[in-house]
């Protein structure tokens, strides 16, 4: 596979721009300010009255102006990292205010006339900036990591998480794409060759989704010792802020995170690079397309010239079994395995591996990729809109070396946003077709990546996950788990539900009330019941037509941190897509509704839901 990095590579350099040394001083000019961690645009929004807020928003021509800010030196200092921050909107100059509603410092726009101009200082961090104010060491910060629009931005601890660094993208006039090049990247460890397409940051397509983030990282099939120097060499890249860079290590989501379980993060540069391995890990690239960057990213080259170890990688649909045999024949050294195919990534130590007996690893990604484009469909991934296209970026299933005993005793799995964790022997389940064809831990773990968190509150992260538990397990066609009954005590989850709907009095959000024993976990599966009559009741298009009903009416900062504001919006959402009241069926299982909520349901003048809807599937 040499021929394409020698033959594309005049390709690419058309496509990219002159890179040289870049000095650390930002240009004066106009800017898109940008969370990392959501990549969203700093924006400055009006209320109803004229006054204005800060907050964060995806690019859009609606915003224009009030997404764009302008940089300049402050004059007279002798430090060149400060600058003053103006909108262009308003012409009023960004500083640190009052305590906000929560207690922290917030920020607004101070008046064009004013005595003392803020100064802030740019402290440069890969590709990226911690925007300073003045000597204080605070920084520009989104309250609690939140994607939501409306969330605060404020003034807090300076820090190089992403929730307090910005990206800072010259405002220019975004070209509409043309046709790619390339739509998929190639990866030859073998010949230590790659070519790859930009993907979405994880964080738009967690906020476009309204759910956990997926891996927006790429696998090289290389692995690297600490103190290993790893050269290669780049083409292609151009001088956006969104840059590449290589990772040693997967993100650092895991149950027992640690600073040293930090992946190493490595800027490239075009041209020649290299660095030396600060942990042990698998490599992986980092190369996003933001959408702020005047035309669409073009794929880069990259050549491992010398460092790191090939990993057996099985890519689905290119590796031979004769290939596969080899790889694990002839990369021996390396303690680990990988296997890919559109929607997947497995990392899991060779060990693991070699005890599963697994000879077709594409046997095991099929099924995978079956799974989770079943959960593509009840999420309402339709492609109708852009909203509602399935994601590019792959799950990820890593085994957790990191973690410690302590941390994960008790855990047979775990979702985090970036991967799915499995500790130890029990990644080994993934690789049995028949313990994955009934998994429900499996599908369940998976599931957590798909709950939308505006209707995921604390009482139900454990219930509405099992909707998509229950979707495996119809599409193969085994019978619902909510008929089975429980060894030790005979009851099903149909049974339970009839018990606690007998009671008098009813609260939705009172576990004790749907338990058989004070210890046990009754109520998961209660709950269940409910919203699967929502399903038996309206049909298999409910759940879909929900989650695009929440991509296109996302909730707001403050109701998304509100337990009984999610509560309500969900009872106005399920009204809505049903085209019923269903004042009924919520009070009937014990869900109290604020009379705000009333109000809203009788002015969409629905027709009420038959009064036995709570009884749906029960028997008599």
């Amino acid at each position: 596979m040499r021929n394409w990095f020698t033959t594309l590579a005049a390709i690419l350099m058309l496509c990219a721009a002159s890179v040289a040394a870049r000095s650390e001083t930002l240009p004066a000019g106009e800017y898109y300010i940008v969370a990392k961690h959501s990549y969203k645009a700093l924006t400055a929004f009006e209320y109803a009255d004229g006054g204005t807020y800060l907050g964060q928003s995806v690019r859009s021509e609606e915003m224009g102006d009030a997404q764009i800010w302008s940089i300049a030196p402050a004059g007279g200092r002798s430090d060149a990292d400060n600058y003053t921050i103006r909108s262009r909107k308003y012409g009023t100059v960004l500083s640190p205010g009052g305590e906000n509603d929560n207690g922290d410092t917030g920020v607004v726009l101070s008046g064009k006339s004013s005595a003392k101009v803020a100064v802030w200082r740019l402290r440069k961090h890969l590709n990226s900036y911690g925007v300073e104010a003045g000597k204080s060491g605070t920084a520009l910060n989104v309250t609690g990591n939140s994607m939501a629009d409306d969330a605060y931005i404020i003034v807090y601890d300076a820090s190089i998480d992403d929730n307090a660094q910005w990206m800072l993208y010259p405002a220019k006039e975004r070209n509409v794409a043309s046709d790619p090049i390339w739509e998929n990247s190639e990866i030859d460890n073998a010949d230590r060759l790659y070519r790859l397409v930009a993907q979405p940051p994880s964080g738009q397509e967690a906020d476009r989704l309204r759910r956990m983030k997926l891996m927006d990282y790429q696998p090289s099939g290389m692995y690297v010792r600490k103190g290993d120097k790893v050269s290669m060499t780049v083409r292609g890249l151009t001088d956006s802020p969104d840059g590449l860079t290589t990772m040693v290590g997967a993100m650092n989501s895991y149950e027992g995170a640690t600073e040293k379980s930090e992946p190493q993060l490595v800027k490239a540069q075009e041209g020649a690079n290299s660095f030396t391995a600060s942990r042990n890990g698998m490599i992986y690239f980092h190369y996003v397309d933001s959408g702020f960057n005047d035309e669409a990213l073009p794929p880069v080259e990259i050549e491992i010239t010398s460092g790191g170890i090939p990993t057996p990688l099985f890519i689905a649909g290119q590796t031979t079994p004769d290939e596969w045999r080899s790889m694990m024949s002839e990369y021996a050294s390396s303690p680990y395995v990988e296997m890919v195919n559109d929607k997947v990534l497995i990392t899991i130590t060779r060990k693991v591996f070699q005890n599963s007996k697994l000879t077709d690893p594409s046997s095991v990604l099929d099924l995978l990729g079956k799974i989770l484009g079943w959960y593509d469909d009840l999420s309402g991934l339709d492609g109708s809109s852009p909203l509602h296209e399935v994601s590019p970026l792959r799950m990820h299933y890593l085994q957790d070396l990191v973690s410690s005993a302590q941390a994960l005793d008790g855990i047979y799995m775990y979702a985090a946003d970036y991967f799915v964790g499995m500790p130890g022997e029990n990644v080994g389940d993934l690789l049995v077709l028949d313990k994955l064809r009934h998994a429900w831990s499996i599908w369940h773990e998976t599931g957590h990546k798909y709950q939308q968190n505006d209707w995921t509150w604390s009482e139900v992260i454990e219930t509405t996950v099992n909707i998509y538990s229950l979707e495996a397990q119809a599409r193969q066609g085994y019978p619902s788990r909510l008929k089975e009954r429980d060894p030790e005590t005979g009851k099903s989850p149909f049974d339970l539900a009839q018990r606690y709907l007998a009671r008098k009095k009813r609260d939705f959000t009172d576990s004790t009330q749907m338990r058989l024993h004070p210890d046990d976990d009754s109520e998961y599966w209660v709950r269940l019941v409910m919203f699967n009559q929502l399903r038996q009741s309206f049909g298999d298009g409910f759940y879909p037509a929900l989650h695009r009903y929440y991509r296109e009416n996302p909730l707001g900062f403050r109701a998304l941190d509100d337990q009984d504001a999610q509560i309500q919006a969900f009872v106005i959402a399920t009204s809505t897509i049903a085209g019923q009241d269903l004042t009924r069926f919520f009070t009937d299982w014990g869900v109290t509704l604020a009379d705000d909520t009333r109000q809203n349901l009788a002015d969409l003048d629905l027709p009420p839901a038959a009064a036995g809807l709570s009884r749906t599937g029960l028997g008599k």
